[in-house]
């Protein structure tokens, strides 16, 4: 597998349609109403799925309904794959803010007393099991989310022999060279975010607009030929 091929592939699909990358833009921006947020995620999958089944081409914005199920299934298998690993680390923040919100005339994270009573082997312990439990997870999150798609069915993320068969087939090398691509690009992505919205404040708009749909196309698109690697010929357009 060249994760150097899958993700040029990936980079330019977006721009096949820049229109679809506009509209995306716009449900994005009113992801703050909630429903269009279950739309964005259910375009993502959508697209794995149609990436899966071979085409080229981003898919349509109909079937808003089908769009919005596909979305709640995107959060729901996020949710339940991270919930474990978000309560260790709260647990490790809790645990740093429970007594500057108990111990009376010490209501600073500055006061040296303060640290002194805390247990920072546990604290430490809390935060950095649930960052590396992340990361595992986030390894088969996307595996997950391709066979579920592949399959049409919720279930399908937590068929976990499946998936690690699946990451098997494709190589488990491969595929973890290509999971430290897309982490590196995700890292560049959000930094031109960044960079973009704070200056600038047409950033404001330019992010929601155009890099984070642009993102979230190019993200889904690598997924699925990851996960259609034994038919990678397919792709090659």
């Amino acid at each position: 597998m060249d994760a150097g091929e899958i993700s040029s592939n990936a980079l330019k699909y977006p721009l096949s349609d820049f229109k679809k990358v506009l509209i995306l833009g716009i449900i994005t921006i009113l992801s703050s109403l909630i429903i269009p947020g279950f739309l964005v995620l259910g375009y993502f999958l959508k697209i794995i799925k149609s990436s899966i089944n071979g085409s080229s081409e981003l898919p349509e914005f109909n079937d808003w309904i089908e769009m919005f199920v596909d979305g709640l299934k995107v959060f729901v298998v996020l949710f339940i794959y991270s919930v474990v690993p978000l309560l260790l680390v709260l647990s490790g923040i809790w645990a740093v803010l429970l007594p500057v919100l108990t111990v009376p005339g010490k209501a600073s994270l500055l006061n040296p007393s303060l640290w002194m009573g805390l247990s920072h082997g546990l604290v430490v312990g809390l935060v950095l099991t649930g960052a590396i439990l992340e990361i595992v997870l986030s390894f088969f999150i996307t595996i997950a989310l391709a066979n579920m798609a592949n399959h049409n069915e919720l279930r399908a993320a937590f068929r976990f022999r499946e998936i690690i068969d699946k990451i098997k087939a494709i190589g488990g090398v491969d595929y973890f060279i290509w999971f430290v691509v897309m982490i590196i690009i995700a890292w560049v992505a959000y930094n031109i975010s960044f960079f973009l919205v704070f200056p600038f404040i047409v950033g404001v708009i330019i992010v929601p607009l155009v890099i984070s749909p642009y993102f979230i196309m190019f993200f889904a698109r690598s997924i699925a030929l990851v996960f259609a690697f034994g038919g990678i010929e397919t792709y090659r357009k």
